[in-house]
Protein backbone atom coordinates (compact mmCIF):
# COMPACT_ATOMS: atom_id res chain seq x y z
CA UNK A 1 0.00 0.00 0.00
CA UNK A 2 1.27 3.42 -0.74
CA UNK A 3 1.33 6.28 1.37
CA UNK A 4 0.46 9.38 0.12
CA UNK A 5 -0.10 13.11 1.63
CA UNK A 6 -1.72 15.69 -0.05
CA UNK A 7 -1.94 19.81 0.62
CA UNK A 8 -4.95 21.18 -0.06
CA UNK A 9 -7.04 18.02 -0.32
CA UNK A 10 -10.40 19.66 0.74
CA UNK A 11 -11.72 20.70 -2.54
CA UNK A 12 -10.49 21.99 -6.20
CA UNK A 13 -7.56 19.45 -7.75
CA UNK A 14 -6.74 18.66 -4.36
CA UNK A 15 -9.79 16.99 -3.80
CA UNK A 16 -10.10 15.49 -6.81
CA UNK A 17 -6.71 13.57 -6.53
CA UNK A 18 -7.85 12.39 -3.77
CA UNK A 19 -10.75 10.73 -5.05
CA UNK A 20 -8.97 9.52 -8.19
CA UNK A 21 -5.71 7.99 -5.85
CA UNK A 22 -8.29 6.23 -3.85
CA UNK A 23 -8.84 3.72 -6.80
CA UNK A 24 -5.15 2.35 -6.35
CA UNK A 25 -4.41 0.56 -3.13
CA UNK A 26 -3.03 3.72 -0.99
CA UNK A 27 -3.90 5.39 2.68
CA UNK A 28 -3.96 9.45 1.96
CA UNK A 29 -3.37 11.54 4.71
CA UNK A 30 -5.53 14.61 3.15
CA UNK A 31 -4.54 17.83 4.51
CA UNK A 32 -6.32 21.19 4.81
CA UNK A 33 -6.26 24.51 6.88
CA UNK A 34 -9.96 23.98 8.04
CA UNK A 35 -11.19 20.37 8.40
CA UNK A 36 -13.53 21.50 10.29
CA UNK A 37 -15.54 22.98 7.10
CA UNK A 38 -13.99 20.27 4.88
CA UNK A 39 -17.55 18.30 4.49
CA UNK A 40 -16.98 16.40 1.21
CA UNK A 41 -13.44 15.71 2.68
CA UNK A 42 -14.91 14.49 5.54
CA UNK A 43 -17.71 12.74 4.34
CA UNK A 44 -14.77 10.92 1.59
CA UNK A 45 -13.35 9.80 4.63
CA UNK A 46 -16.26 8.49 6.45
CA UNK A 47 -16.68 6.31 3.64
CA UNK A 48 -13.19 5.16 3.43
CA UNK A 49 -12.04 4.72 6.87
CA UNK A 50 -8.59 4.31 7.62
CA UNK A 51 -7.74 4.99 4.00
CA UNK A 52 -8.16 8.78 3.70
CA UNK A 53 -7.11 10.44 6.92
CA UNK A 54 -8.01 14.07 7.63
CA UNK A 55 -5.38 16.70 8.77
CA UNK A 56 -5.07 20.05 10.14
CA UNK A 57 -2.17 21.74 7.99
CA UNK A 58 -1.64 25.22 7.58
CA UNK A 59 1.74 25.29 4.96
CA UNK A 60 2.29 29.21 5.71
CA UNK A 61 2.71 28.17 9.39
CA UNK A 62 5.96 26.41 10.68
CA UNK A 63 4.28 24.83 14.10
CA UNK A 64 1.24 23.58 11.90
CA UNK A 65 4.07 21.64 9.65
CA UNK A 66 5.64 20.63 12.71
CA UNK A 67 2.71 19.13 13.87
CA UNK A 68 1.63 17.21 10.77
CA UNK A 69 4.49 15.97 9.98
CA UNK A 70 4.60 14.62 13.75
CA UNK A 71 0.99 13.32 13.47
CA UNK A 72 1.57 11.26 9.73
CA UNK A 73 5.34 10.08 11.61
CA UNK A 74 3.12 8.53 14.48
CA UNK A 75 1.34 6.33 12.26
CA UNK A 76 3.39 5.56 9.13
CA UNK A 77 7.31 4.95 8.96
CA UNK A 78 7.26 6.33 5.56
CA UNK A 79 6.06 8.55 2.50
CA UNK A 80 5.65 7.61 -0.46
CA UNK A 81 4.26 10.67 -2.29
CA UNK A 82 4.03 14.04 -1.22
CA UNK A 83 1.73 16.43 -3.43
CA UNK A 84 2.31 19.94 -2.59
CA UNK A 85 -1.16 21.30 -3.88
CA UNK A 86 -2.32 23.90 -1.63
CA UNK A 87 -2.06 27.43 -3.04
CA UNK A 88 -4.41 30.78 -3.55
CA UNK A 89 -4.57 32.71 -6.67
CA UNK A 90 -4.20 36.40 -4.77
CA UNK A 91 -7.02 39.48 -5.11
CA UNK A 92 -6.49 42.28 -7.47
CA UNK A 93 -3.88 43.96 -5.07
CA UNK A 94 -1.39 40.81 -6.26
CA UNK A 95 -2.94 40.64 -10.11
CA UNK A 96 -3.17 43.78 -11.20
CA UNK A 97 -0.44 46.83 -12.31
CA UNK A 98 -1.57 49.93 -10.58
CA UNK A 99 -3.52 48.24 -7.91
CA UNK A 100 -0.06 46.13 -6.75
CA UNK A 101 0.68 45.81 -2.80
CA UNK A 102 3.89 44.38 -1.46
CA UNK A 103 2.32 42.48 1.23
CA UNK A 104 -0.26 40.49 -0.70
CA UNK A 105 2.38 39.86 -4.04
CA UNK A 106 4.28 38.40 -1.02
CA UNK A 107 1.73 36.42 0.47
CA UNK A 108 1.05 34.74 -3.15
CA UNK A 109 4.79 34.02 -3.15
CA UNK A 110 5.18 32.78 0.52
CA UNK A 111 2.28 30.96 0.45
CA UNK A 112 2.48 28.87 -4.12
CA UNK A 113 6.37 28.60 -4.05
CA UNK A 114 8.03 29.17 -0.40
CA UNK A 115 5.60 27.01 1.76
CA UNK A 116 5.69 23.60 -0.44
CA UNK A 117 9.58 23.92 -0.63
CA UNK A 118 9.57 24.18 3.54
CA UNK A 119 6.83 21.23 2.94
CA UNK A 120 9.24 19.24 1.27
CA UNK A 121 11.77 19.72 3.54
CA UNK A 122 9.89 18.64 6.65
CA UNK A 123 9.02 15.26 5.13
CA UNK A 124 11.82 14.38 3.45
CA UNK A 125 13.04 11.74 6.35
CA UNK A 126 9.74 10.15 5.72
CA UNK A 127 10.27 9.70 1.59
CA UNK A 128 13.60 8.95 1.82
CA UNK A 129 12.24 5.62 3.56
CA UNK A 130 9.59 5.93 0.91
CA UNK A 131 8.91 3.20 -2.22
CA UNK A 132 10.04 5.01 -5.16
CA UNK A 133 9.78 8.16 -3.43
CA UNK A 134 8.40 11.14 -5.47
CA UNK A 135 6.98 14.94 -4.96
CA UNK A 136 5.00 16.53 -6.88
CA UNK A 137 4.26 20.11 -7.14
CA UNK A 138 0.99 21.63 -8.85
CA UNK A 139 2.06 24.02 -10.53
CA UNK A 140 0.64 25.80 -13.60
CA UNK A 141 0.97 26.33 -17.67
CA UNK A 142 1.09 30.14 -16.49
CA UNK A 143 4.63 29.54 -14.53
CA UNK A 144 6.05 28.50 -17.98
CA UNK A 145 8.02 31.73 -19.18
CA UNK A 146 7.54 31.19 -22.01
CA UNK A 147 3.89 32.04 -21.64
CA UNK A 148 3.08 35.99 -22.37
CA UNK A 149 0.04 37.83 -21.39
CA UNK A 150 -0.77 40.78 -18.40
CA UNK A 151 -1.88 40.63 -14.87
CA UNK A 152 -1.71 37.60 -12.42
CA UNK A 153 1.83 39.03 -11.22
CA UNK A 154 1.54 37.27 -8.04
CA UNK A 155 0.74 33.92 -9.27
CA UNK A 156 2.74 33.97 -12.29
CA UNK A 157 6.01 34.73 -10.26
CA UNK A 158 5.02 32.16 -7.43
CA UNK A 159 4.27 29.30 -9.75
CA UNK A 160 7.71 30.09 -12.16
CA UNK A 161 9.43 30.13 -8.40
CA UNK A 162 7.19 26.77 -7.54
CA UNK A 163 9.04 25.25 -10.57
CA UNK A 164 12.56 26.05 -10.27
CA UNK A 165 12.37 24.66 -6.51
CA UNK A 166 11.20 21.77 -8.27
CA UNK A 167 13.85 21.39 -10.78
CA UNK A 168 16.66 22.25 -7.55
CA UNK A 169 15.42 19.33 -5.34
CA UNK A 170 15.51 17.40 -7.80
CA UNK A 171 18.88 17.76 -8.06
CA UNK A 172 20.22 18.27 -4.86
CA UNK A 173 21.95 15.45 -3.48
CA UNK A 174 20.40 15.97 0.05
CA UNK A 175 17.09 14.47 -2.00
CA UNK A 176 19.11 11.83 -3.24
CA UNK A 177 16.49 9.01 -4.03
CA UNK A 178 13.86 11.32 -4.72
CA UNK A 179 12.23 12.16 -7.46
CA UNK A 180 10.67 16.05 -7.63
CA UNK A 181 8.92 16.49 -10.97
CA UNK A 182 6.51 19.83 -11.64
CA UNK A 183 2.99 19.76 -13.17
CA UNK A 184 0.50 21.59 -14.76
CA UNK A 185 -3.01 20.24 -14.37
CA UNK A 186 -4.27 22.51 -17.01
CA UNK A 187 -7.33 24.69 -17.09
CA UNK A 188 -9.57 23.38 -14.21
CA UNK A 189 -13.28 24.23 -13.57
CA UNK A 190 -12.53 24.92 -9.61
CA UNK A 191 -13.07 27.65 -7.50
CA UNK A 192 -9.85 29.13 -8.85
CA UNK A 193 -10.16 27.87 -12.36
CA UNK A 194 -14.17 28.98 -12.96
CA UNK A 195 -16.62 27.35 -14.66
CA UNK A 196 -15.92 28.98 -18.19
CA UNK A 197 -12.87 26.26 -17.96
CA UNK A 198 -11.78 24.00 -20.34
CA UNK A 199 -11.40 21.02 -18.02
CA UNK A 200 -13.75 19.19 -15.50
CA UNK A 201 -11.80 18.35 -12.07
CA UNK A 202 -12.11 14.16 -13.48
CA UNK A 203 -10.20 14.57 -16.48
CA UNK A 204 -7.33 16.52 -15.05
CA UNK A 205 -7.15 14.46 -11.79
CA UNK A 206 -7.45 11.08 -13.73
CA UNK A 207 -4.75 12.16 -15.99
CA UNK A 208 -2.63 13.37 -13.15
CA UNK A 209 -2.87 9.82 -10.94
CA UNK A 210 -2.10 8.36 -14.42
CA UNK A 211 0.79 10.76 -14.92
CA UNK A 212 2.14 10.10 -10.89
CA UNK A 213 1.74 6.41 -11.04
CA UNK A 214 4.17 6.10 -13.84
CA UNK A 215 6.88 8.39 -13.00
CA UNK A 216 10.59 7.01 -12.66
CA UNK A 217 13.75 8.66 -10.99
CA UNK A 218 14.37 9.53 -14.62
CA UNK A 219 11.64 12.35 -14.87
CA UNK A 220 13.58 14.25 -12.19
CA UNK A 221 13.50 17.87 -12.72
CA UNK A 222 10.97 17.89 -15.48
CA UNK A 223 7.49 20.14 -16.13
CA UNK A 224 4.68 18.21 -17.41
CA UNK A 225 1.57 18.73 -18.59
CA UNK A 226 -1.29 16.56 -17.00
CA UNK A 227 -1.39 14.49 -19.63
CA UNK A 228 2.17 13.38 -19.55
CA UNK A 229 3.53 16.06 -22.12
CA UNK A 230 6.46 17.97 -21.31
CA UNK A 231 6.49 21.92 -20.84
CA UNK A 232 9.14 25.03 -21.94
CA UNK A 233 10.28 26.00 -18.55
Amino acid sequence: MQTILITGANRGIGFELTRQILKDDTRIFATCRNPERADALNALASEHTGRVIVLQLDITDDASISATVKAVAAKVNALDLLINNAGIGGDDHARIMGQLISSEVSHVIRTNAVAPLIVTQAFRDLLKKGDNPRVVMISSGLGSLQRTGGASYAYRMSKAAMNMAARVLAYDSAMAGITTVTVNPGWVQTDMGGPQAALKPAESGGALRALINRLSPADAGKFFQYDGSELPW
